[in-house]
């Protein structure tokens, strides 16, 4: 029984490697490739099964299979009974044609192969609809372009038109709360210094309404930053000599030092309402605490360092006017366009562009403050005829245009690169009216330009502080222009007034120039409020001639 056994594994092996020889034959001839992997795993398979398996199994499947099977053009024997189990095995000379299982598993491999083309395309019409998708060059597939290439060229040019809006806004956001730190801020600090004395007089009491709080304190602190910072940091810094240092620096010092004030100013800007913030804070909160003494040396430090950076940018500003030559006005606008390497080639959301945004617009408040100075100061010390006014407007124009150039272009491709609409512009605006009519700072008691000074990032005490600095240099050279400038200057007349002229008259002319600053504020604070609030209530429109009802009721 051993022996037989073993015989018949044996022809099982034989015959099962003569199948295997066969499908190989049929599948060259029907020239089916990469098949020949699937056949050896599925034949070594059907092996193991036979050979593991029961050795009835194994015989019943051989003789099954023979029967089945001609050769040549003769029959096999016919299947042997249950009780023979000897299996027969066809003459060695014969050759297997095709049987049915042959025929099936051809059958399945070429489905196989089939269904395999079928997926591959499914795959590749999958990829095609995916990268159509995702609308990067908004072409077809011959090349051609789509409808969205003309609505994407339509948001591309609506950017300049909509950034302008904000920037003018914004711009006129920043001159009003300028206007109340120089006009505003002096009355309160006169109401705070008269509450404290009443308070004093009557302890824990007053007079009246006047008594004296700790949110009184704080207008205190605030004049006291402005007034420490102007005496005793800008003050002692000659004009004169800083002007000439900057301008016998060479060309990439000069570079150098723009860019790192740039850089310090930006950090400045949003390091200092934080500061402030903080200040306020422990000065109605716990005014008697270690902490209060901390944090006004903190704003104090603050203060100091951006009023020192403002000032070298004035002063830089002052030099490229000046120069007789164009390389350092050619430093300062291609500085401009440099910040658009630095910037376009990012990816930004819709929050990352609104902080470039409101520096943009704090970038711009600043540049309009400081050519006003400078040309302040060069009328003032004389020298100065109706051509070189006209020259000097001339320049001041052309780095307006610059910056504006440099905004358009910049936000433009922002837009373009990230697939950012140009609506978001238009929150924009939303947000800085909320802001300025006090929707959702209900809470806060300090003052109701603080929300929007501290979203946009506006640096006041240091710009106050810098600005009072050229003041006080351009009435040093009153005297000058004086005694020597033209009669028909238009700051002849001040500059004699204010050298030759009494207190009284000096105390009038500064009386009445303050109260025109006051009503300027009153009137750009009432335009600004009408301005915001027609925002929130019919949103920015363009050229709309009634708001949208639904948005109306929604509001």
């Amino acid at each position: 029984n051993g022996t037989m056994l073993s015989g018949s594994k044996r022809s099982s092996r034989n015959q099962l490697q003569d199948i295997r020889d066969d499908i190989r034959d049929i599948a060259v001839c029907n020239n089916t490739t990469n098949v020949n992997k699937t056949i050896d795993a599925t034949l070594k398979s059907e092996t193991n099964n036979h050979i593991d398996s029961n050795h009835n199994n194994i015989f019943k499947g051989t003789c099954r299979t023979m029967e089945t099977t001609t050769v040549g053009d003769e029959k096999l024997p016919p299947k042997q009974s249950a009780g023979d189990r000897t299996p027969t095995i066809p003459p060695s000379s014969a050759k297997i044609s095709t049987s049915p299982n042959l025929s099936t598993l051809s059958a399945r491999l070429r489905s196989a192969t089939t269904l395999k083309h079928v997926e591959e395309k499914m795959n590749t019409n999958a990829v095609v609809d995916f990268i159509r998708g995702l609308n990067i060059d908004s072409r077809r597939q011959d090349g051609s372009a789509t409808e969205d290439v003309d609505a994407n060229m339509e948001e591309f040019l609506r950017v300049p038109f909509r950034i302008e809006n904000l920037l003018f806004f914004g711009l006129a956001i920043c001159f009003d709360s300028f206007l109340n730190v120089l006009t505003v801020t002096p009355l309160k600090f006169i109401w705070s210094c008269l509450c404290l004395v009443c308070t004093i007089v009557r302890p824990g009491k007053g007079v009246g309404v006047c008594r004296f709080h700790r949110r009184h304190l704080y207008q205190l602190l605030r004049v006291f930053v402005i007034w420490f910072v102007y005496r005793y940091a800008l003050c002692p810094i000659s004009l004169g000599r800083l002007y000439h240092w900057i301008r016998g620096q060479a060309m990439l010092k000069l570079y150098v030092l723009m860019a790192m004030v740039e850089v310090f100013d930006r950090l400045m800007c949003s390091f200092g309402q934080d500061a402030l913030d903080s200040l306020y804070w422990n000065t109605t909160r716990r005014p008697y605490h270690p902490r209060m003494i901390a944090s006004t040396m903190v704003v104090l430090v603050y203060a100091t360092v951006h009023s020192l950076i403002l000032f070298v940018h004035a002063a830089t500003l002052n030099v490229a006017m000046n120069s007789a030559d164009s390389a350092l006005m050619s430093l300062l606008i291609g500085g401009n366009f440099a910040e658009i390497k630095s910037t376009v080639f990012k990816k930004y959301n819709k929050q990352n562009l609104f902080k470039i945004t409101t520096s943009d617009i704090c970038e711009r408040f600043k540049l309009v403050l400081f050519l006003g100075l400078v040309l302040l100061l060069n009328c003032t010390q004389g020298g100065m005829n109706q051509e070189m006014v006209n020259d000097y407007i001339y320049m001041s124009f052309v780095i307006m245009g610059a910056e504006m150039v440099c905004d358009w272009i910049k936000h433009s491709f922002i837009t373009k690169f990230n697939f950012i609409k140009s609506s978001v512009y238009l929150d924009y605006s939303l947000v800085l009216a909320g802001d300025v009519t006090g929707i959702g700072h209900e809470s806060m008691h300090i003052e109701h330009t603080h929300a929007v000074v501290k979203r946009l990032g506006f640096a006041q005490i240091p710009l106050i502080c810098v600005m009072l600095r050229y003041l006080k240099e351009a009435s040093r050279y009153a005297g000058t222009l004086t005694h020597n400038g033209d009669s028909n200057h238009v700051l002849y007349s001040f500059a004699v007034v204010w050298t030759h002229g009494s207190w009284r008259m000096i105390t009038n002319y500064l009386l009445s120039f303050f109260l025109c600053l006051l009503g300027l504020k009153f009137f750009l604070g009432y335009f600004i409020t009408r301005k915001a609030r027609s925002i929130i209530l019919y949103g920015p429109f363009e050229g709309q001639v009634e708001p949208e009802p639904k948005r109306r009721q929604a509001v």
